[in-house]
C-alpha cells in the first residue's frame, strides 16, 4: 500500500512537472506585472509621490511596454491555434475576447446608470455611447481597443494562414514592413488620419500600432524560438537584458512621435522583456505548494486590465477613499479588481462567464 502510495505520489509530481513546462510562469508573471502597469498608466500621477524608486520605475518608457508585450505573448501563445485552423479552437479563442468584450460594457453600463440614479452620480450611461463603446472598444472603458483589436487581428491573420499557406508568414512579414514604412515615413500623420480620433485609432491605428507586435510574436512562436533559448539559457538572458538596457538608454531606434506605441524601438524592448522573464528558470521548480501560488497570484490578472477603470472612479472619492492618482490607491484599486476576478472565477469557473474574469 506504501509503495502504491508512493508511486501515485512520483506521477504526480511528474505531471505537475510536465504542466509547468507547458505553462511558461515566467510569462504569467510578467503579465501580471504588466497589469499593474496599465492600472499605474491609466490611473497613477507621478507628482503624488517624492520616492525616487517609484518615480524612477513608473516613467512612461517602462508603463508603456504593457501594450506592446501584450500583443507580442498574445499572438506567441496563439500561434499553434492559428496554424492549425481549427475552427473550434478559433471559437474558442474568439469567445475568450467577446465574452468580456461585450460583457463588461453592459455590467458596467448599468452600474453606472444605478449609481447615477441612486447617488446623482456623472457617470457615463446613454445608450449612445455604449453604442460606440461596444463599436470601437473605446468610450467608458477604453483599455478595451485592445480586445477589439485582438477580434479583429485573429481574423484577419486565419483569414491570410488559410488563402496563403505555406507563404502566410512572408505575407505577414511585407505587411510588418508597410507598417513600419508608414509610421517613419510620417504617412501615418497626414491630415486624413488624424482629422477623426475613431478612424485612426481603430482602422489605420490597427495596421500601424498593433500589427508588427502581433507578427512578431507570431513569428516567435512560429520558430519555437523559447525552446531554442532555452538551450544557451544564461547567454540568452544576458544578451536580452543587455539590449533593452542599450535601447533603454540609447537612442538608437527612435520613438516615433506623436502616436502611443509605434517604432521599432518598443518592437525590440517589449521582445528583450519577454525573453527575460521566459528563460527565468520557472521550469526548474518542484515544489507543488510554491507551483500552484504561482498560479494563483497570476491567474486573475487580466480581469484587472477589463475593470481598473471604473473601479478606481467608483472607489476613489465616492465609496472609499484611495486617494485619486496616488501609488497607493492603484494598489489598492489593482487589489480590489482582483479579488473581483478571483470569486468571479470561483464562482463561474465551469461555464463559459469566467472568462470575464480570467
Amino acid at each position: 500500500m506504501k509503495k502504491k502510495y508512493i508511486k501515485i505520489k512520483k506521477d504526480k509530481a511528474k505531471e505537475n512537472q510536465s504542466n509547468a513546462k507547458k505553462f511558461n510562469y515566467g510569462l504569467a508573471i510578467l503579465k501580471s506585472i504588466l497589469e499593474f502597469f496599465v492600472e499605474l498608466y491609466h490611473n497613477f500621477r507621478r507628482r503624488t509621490t517624492k520616492n525616487e524608486i517609484i518615480i524612477y520605475y513608473t516613467t512612461e518608457r517602462y508603463l508603456i511596454l504593457h501594450v506592446p508585450s501584450f500583443f507580442i505573448m498574445s499572438f506567441y501563445l496563439t500561434c499553434k491555434t492559428l496554424l492549425s485552423l481549427n475552427p473550434r479552437k478559433l471559437l474558442n479563442r474568439l469567445m475568450r475576447l467577446l465574452i468580456p468584450y461585450i460583457g463588461w460594457p453592459f455590467i458596467i453600463f448599468y452600474i453606472n446608470r444605478f449609481l447615477n440614479k441612486k447617488y446623482n452620480k456623472k457617470f457615463p450611461d446613454s445608450y449612445s455611447i455604449l453604442k460606440l463603446q461596444l463599436l470601437w472598444g473605446s468610450r467608458y472603458l477604453h483599455p478595451f481597443w485592445f480586445l477589439w483589436t485582438l477580434i479583429i487581428l485573429t481574423i484577419a491573420f486565419s483569414i491570410i494562414i488559410f488563402i496563403f499557406r505555406k507563404h502566410s508568414l512572408f505575407i505577414l512579414h511585407l505587411i510588418l514592413i508597410l507598417s513600419y514604412v508608414a509610421q517613419y515615413s510620417g504617412f501615418v500623420y497626414n491630415k486624413i488620419f488624424t482629422k477623426y480620433e475613431e478612424y485612426n485609432r481603430r482602422v489605420f491605428g490597427l495596421f500601424c500600432e498593433s500589427v508588427p507586435y502581433a507578427i512578431t510574436g507570431f513569428t516567435l512562436g512560429y520558430y519555437k524560438t523559447f525552446d531554442i533559448l532555452k538551450k544557451t539559457r544564461i547567454k540568452s538572458l544576458i544578451l536580452s537584458m543587455i539590449i533593452f538596457k542599450v535601447t533603454m538608454d540609447y537612442n538608437i531606434f527612435s520613438y516615433v512621435k506623436s502616436v502611443a506605441f509605434q517604432g521599432v524601438k518598443l518592437n525590440i524592448q517589449s521582445v528583450c522583456v519577454i525573453f527575460i522573464f521566459s528563460l527565468l528558470p520557472f521550469d526548474k521548480i518542484k515544489n507543488d505548494i510554491v507551483l500552484k501560488f504561482l498560479t494563483l497570484i497570476t491567474k486573475n490578472t487580466a480581469g484587472v486590465y477589463y475593470l481598473h477603470i471604473p473601479i478606481h472612479s467608483y472607489f476613489a472619492d465616492y465609496i472609499v477613499d484611495i486617494k485619486r492618482g496616488t501609488f497607493y490607491g492603484s494598489i489598492i484599486t489593482y487589489l480590489i479588481c482582483y479579488v473581483i476576478c478571483f470569486f468571479g472565477t470561483l464562482i463561474f469557473g465551469k461555464t463559459p462567464i469566467k472568462y470575464l474574469f480570467c
